[in-house]
């Protein structure tokens, strides 16, 4: 609940926020919090979580750069502390709309790991993936963007003793972030 009003009053900054051309060359690293859902396409799990991450990038023009990504949630069974980080890897596109809007799509890797160090579960999976993603960057200040995005992926994570115990996990997550642009 918080995270959505934490959204919500993001967008109306960005919308209320006066116009500031764009540095947008360049490199770029902030922040994030987000709301992340995983699902287990076999039916086993399907649980949220809040999450917390950075990602930084390098835009080689107005419309062409890549960007990488780290997150981590905090657990998504009560029961039992289940938890999962991932890293991602991907080209992003851009399209300024205005001097202070700028939307983005990104597809690329996303390597993946579910783990749980309770006392009553001591397993961990891994997996690699792939991972698509959509936002919009508002320019707070010459050098400051807020930021507005959904990601989805797919993964197949896998255990040396329990192969293809998930089969196959989809995560879906929304948030905010806050970048520095150098």
């Amino acid at each position: 609940m918080k995270l959505n009003s934490l959204l919500t009053a993001g967008i109306l900054l960005a919308v209320s926020t006066p116009a500031f051309a764009a540095k947008d060359l360049g490199f770029y690293l902030g922040g994030q919090a987000n709301q992340t859902s995983l699902e287990d396409n076999i039916g086993v799990l399907d649980e949220s979580a809040k999450g917390l991450g950075v990602y930084g990038g390098y835009n080689f023009n107005d419309s062409f750069g890549i960007e990488a990504g780290f997150f981590a949630t905090d657990s998504f069974v009560d029961e039992v502390d289940v938890r999962m980080a991932a890293f991602s890897l991907s080209p992003v596109i851009r399209h300024a709309f205005t001097d202070s809007v700028t939307g983005y799509l990104k597809a690329g890797l996303v390597l993946n790991r579910i783990y749980s160090d309770d006392d009553e579960v001591d397993e961990s999976y891994q997996g690699t993936g792939w991972l698509f993603g959509a936002g919009v960057d508002v320019t707070i200040t010459e050098s400051l963007a807020l930021r507005v995005f959904y990601e989805i992926n797919e993964t197949e994570p896998e255990n040396s003793e329990l192969d293809n115990y998930y089969a196959d996990i989809s995560l879906v997550q929304y948030g905010i972030g806050l970048h520095y642009r150098f």
